[in-house]
C-alpha cells in the first residue's frame, strides 16, 4: 500500500459491518475499465469478489470478510495485490 504521507487514498478498516474499501482515481474510462477487468480476473483467481462501484475516473471498491465476521490477512492480502493492479500501465 502507498505511503501515508503521499496523496493516494489508503484503505479505510471498518468493524462494523467488517469491510476494507478504497476509492481508486483515474484518468479516464479507458483506464477505469481497464482496472476492472483486471480486477475481475483477480477475483476469479483468488475466489474474493468485492463489491464495486464506479464512474467515469474512479472505482469504489468494498472487501468484505469471507470466512466469519472479522477481517483475516486473506482479505488485506487481496486488498494488496488490488493496489498492485494500478502500478500495472499495460
Amino acid at each position: 500500500m502507498a505511503d501515508e504521507n503521499n496523496d493516494e487514498p489508503q484503505w479505510v478498516e471498518r468493524e462494523r459491518p467488517a469491510t476494507l474499501s478504497k476509492r481508486f482515481f483515474f484518468d479516464g474510462y479507458g483506464a477505469t475499465s481497464n482496472f476492472l477487468d483486471k480486477l475481475a480476473d483477480l477475483s476469479e483467481e483468488t475466489g474474493i469478489f468485492p463489491d464495486i462501484s464506479f464512474g467515469r475516473d474512479y472505482a469504489n471498491v468494498s472487501i468484505h470478510p469471507g470466512e466469519g465476521e472479522a477481517l483475516s490477512e486473506t482479505e488485506r492480502d487481496f486488498s494488496v495485490r488490488i493496489d498492485a493492479l494500478t502500478q500495472d500501465d499495460g
